[in-house]
C-alpha cells in the first residue's frame, strides 16, 4: 500500500469488507437446515454478474449466467435436508474495479440419509459494478469428503 494516498488506503479497505461481505452472503443465501431456514433462490441472481461462471470438476459443473447458476445450485440442493459453508482463510486483493478471493471452504451436507463434510477451495473473481462488488466466477476444487 506504499505509495497509495490515504484515501486510496482506505477505499482498499472498503472494497476487502464489501468483497467478504458479498461472499459470506453468498454462502448464508445457499445454505439451509435449521431454524427453519431456506435457500434464498430469489436473492442469489443479484450476486452475480449477468455473465458469471460457476465451475467444478468435481462436481462436473460448467454453468454461464447467474439465472443459470441458480438453476444449478436448486439441483445441486434439492432433496438435502442441510447445507452449511464455512469459508476460512480468505486471501482477497483488489485492483480497481477487479478483484479475486482464495478461500478455503468447509461445506456440511445432509441428504438422503447421509451426512457429508467436504473440504475444498474456492477461488473466486469479483468486478464493481454500477450498484457494487458481483460476483464474476467461482471455480471450486475439492480436497477432500468425510461420509458418515
Amino acid at each position: 500500500m506504499s505509495g497509495q494516498t490515504l484515501e486510496q488506503r482506505i477505499q482498499k479497505l472498503e472494497d476487502i469488507e464489501a468483497i467478504q461481505k458479498l461472499q459470506y452472503t453468498y454462502g448464508h443465501y445457499v445454505d439451509k437446515g435449521w431454524n427453519g431456514k431456506e435457500v434464498f433462490f430469489d436473492k442469489l441472481p443479484s450476486l452475480f454478474t449477468a455473465d458469471a461462471t460457476w465451475t467444478s470438476a468435481a462436481m462436473g459443473v460448467d454453468v454461464k449466467g447467474a439465472l443459470e447458476i441458480v438453476e444449478m445450485l436448486k439441483v445441486q440442493t434439492a432433496g438435502g435436508e442441510l447445507g452449511m459453508h464455512s469459508f476460512t482463510n480468505d486471501i482477497v486483493d483488489v485492483d480497481r474495479d477487479t478483484a479475486t478471493g482464495k478461500y478455503l471452504l468447509w461445506v456440511g451436507i445432509k441428504g438422503s440419509g447421509q451426512a457429508n463434510l467436504v473440504y475444498q477451495s474456492e477461488d473466486v473473481r469479483y468486478v464493481r459494478e454500477a450498484d457494487g462488488w458481483k460476483i464474476q466466477s467461482i471455480v471450486l476444487d475439492f480436497a477432500s469428503m468425510l461420509n458418515s
